[in-house]
């Protein structure tokens, strides 16, 4: 059986079962939209960075839908009888090059690299190398890698979607963030050339995006508002980002994200989760 037959044998075998249990349900067109929702989404979806924050979210958001995630990184909190780990330290590409992936062939495929580092926060000429190299590494390289693995894995025939985690800082100079800066304006470029090349050779079902989620509280966020100000001299704003409610939760990033990736008509590569309004 071609895997497009299977594929389709699957959705329907999903959709049947759960709308036949939906007739005797009181709260049946509820549930019966629910089971038009399962219909139309059948991924598996490889996820980089699912130990906290942005990735997490994420990865329990589709989970929550009973879709197959697959995390990549060094840490696994996550328990679900959907979800598996490949162990890798982004921050090494020899970790990265030894990532392999079971067989794709039957699903559709959505890759997210949201896994991603500031790096230390400081004036560019005072950075040490190793640590410029380290943030290109695991905000780019290691995202880039990863993809050409499954371009080549990925028959053109199927839907491939992928999402790489950009940043308002690769489109406005951040000082102090130097490397930072250059990592996500690079994954913008990036993810536009492959979508362009991924054309040419013809594979009509796949999408590259490249999606800034906006300021979030994560981490990351504690981290810059505890930076020493002679370092960045813009942390009084990210402080006041905090203490005036404007930071989004990683719950709604997610959802967000759910909806552009599986709900929004995708005509370019290149997105802001503050226009995707739930």
């Amino acid at each position: 059986m071609s895997y497009e037959k299977a594929f389709l044998l699957n959705r329907m075998e999903r959709f049947f079962y759960l709308g036949y249990k939906t007739l005797f349900n009181s709260h049946s067109r509820l549930v019966f939209a629910f089971c038009m929702h399962l219909f139309e989404f059948n991924n598996m979806v490889i996820i980089t960075g699912t130990s906290r924050g942005i990735g997490k979210a994420i990865a329990e958001n589709y989970l929550s839908l009973n879709e197959k995630v697959i995390g990549i990184g060094r840490n696994h909190p996550i328990s679900h009888p959907q979800y598996s780990s490949i162990h890798c330290d982004l921050s090494i590409p020899e970790s990265v090059e030894q990532i392999s992936f079971p067989d794709l062939s039957l699903e559709a495929v959505v890759f997210i690299h949201n896994a991603g580092i500031l790096g230390t926060v400081d004036y560019f000429e005072k950075l040490d190398s190793t640590e410029i190299s380290r943030v290109m590494q695991v905000n780019l390289f290691a995202g880039a890698v990863i993809l050409q693995k499954l371009l080549r894995q990925i028959p053109k025939s199927q839907s491939f979607k992928s999402i790489f985690i950009s940043s308002g800082a690769g489109k406005t100079p951040i000082a102090s963030w130097a490397s930072y800066c250059a990592s996500k304006a690079a994954v913008d470029l990036f993810c536009q050339t492959i979508q362009e090349e991924e054309q040419q050779l013809g594979r009509k079902n796949f999408h590259c995006l490249s999606v800034a989620p906006g300021v979030v509280d994560t981490d990351m966020q504690t981290f810059i508002r505890n930076t020493d100000e002679q370092a960045f001299r813009e942390v009084a704003r990210f402080k006041e980002y905090k203490n005036s409610n404007q930071l989004f939760s990683p719950e709604l990033v997610a959802k967000k994200l759910f909806k552009l990736v599986h709900e929004t008509p995708l005509e370019q590569v290149l997105y802001s989760l503050r226009d995707i309004h739930l």
